[in-house]
C-alpha cells in the first residue's frame, strides 16, 4: 500500500519538516540520512552567505560550505545540546574560514602577486547586480572591513545572530563583539557617505537595508 501524501510530501518528510533544528539534528545524530539532507537545505543558504562575505571568493566559499557540512556530519555525535546548534555550526564554518585565510596569507607572502591590488568582489549568482543597485556597493564596502570586524558585522547585521552566540563563535567576550560591530558600522558609514540610502540604515544600528540574500 502506498504512503499517504500530506500537502505534497510523504508523512516522514512532513514530520521532519515540522521539527525544530535541534529535533532534526537529533535524527541526524541517529544516522538518519533524510534528516541530514533537510538539515543541509535549512542551513546552506545562510551559511554560504556568511562564508562568502568573509572569504570574498565564490568558489572558495562553496568549497568551505561543503567542508563545513562534511565536518558537521562527521562530528554529529559530538554535538552537545548545551550549546545552540547554530553556534556550533557557525563555529565550524568560521574555523574553516580562518584556516583558509591563514593559507591565503602564506600564499600571498610567497607569491609576487601580493604586490598587486586585489580585484573587486565577485558577487554570487543570487544577488541583484542591475545598474544602479546598492548591493554591490555595500558588498564592496563590507569586503574592505578588517576581518574580525567584518565577521562580527556579518554575523550580527546580516545573519541576525544574538551577541552571546557571536561571542561563542568568535571566542571573545560579548563586550568585544559589541565593540567590533559598532566599529564596523562606523567604518561603513564613512565608506558609504555618498550613498545616503545605505548610510541612513547603518545609523539605525540594525540596518533594514542590509538584506543581501
Amino acid at each position: 500500500m502506498s504512503k499517504v501524501v500530506y500537502y505534497g510530501c510523504n508523512k516522514e518528510r512532513c514530520d521532519l519538516e515540522n521539527m525544530t533544528d535541534r529535533e532534526l539534528f537529533a535524527k541526524v545524530a541517529a544516522d538518519d540520512e533524510s534528516a541530514f539532507t533537510l538539515f543541509v537545505e535549512r542551513y546552506k543558504n545562510r551559511l554560504f552567505n556568511f562564508i562568502f562575505r568573509v572569504i570574498s571568493e565564490k568558489e572558495t566559499a562553496e568549497d568551505i560550505l561543503q567542508d563545513t557540512f562534511l565536518r558537521v556530519y562527521n562530528q554529529r555525535k559530538n554535538y552537545s545540546p548545551d550549546f545552540a546548534l547554530s553556534t556550533w555550526v557557525y563555529t565550524i564554518a568560521l574555523n574553516l574560514v580562518r584556516s583558509e585565510l591563514r593559507k591565503r596569507k602564506l600564499r600571498r607572502y610567497l607569491s609576487l602577486d601580493f604586490l598587486k591590488e586585489e580585484s573587486d568582489i565577485e558577487l554570487p549568482d543570487g544577488l541583484n547586480q542591475e545598474p544602479g543597485t546598492l548591493k554591490p556597493i555595500l558588498e564592496k564596502a563590507i569586503k574592505g572591513l578588517p576581518k574580525e570586524y567584518r565577521t562580527a558585522f556579518v554575523l550580527c547585521d546580516i545573519e541576525r545572530l544574538p551577541y552571546n552566540e557571536i561571542a561563542e563563535i568568535m571566542r571573545v567576550p560579548v563586550g568585544t563583539v559589541k565593540s567590533r560591530i559598532n566599529r564596523a558600522r562606523s567604518m561603513l558609514r564613512e565608506k558609504l557617505l555618498p550613498h545616503k540610502e545605505l548610510n541612513y540604515g547603518l545609523s539605525k544600528g540594525l540596518p533594514q537595508t542590509i538584506c543581501l540574500y
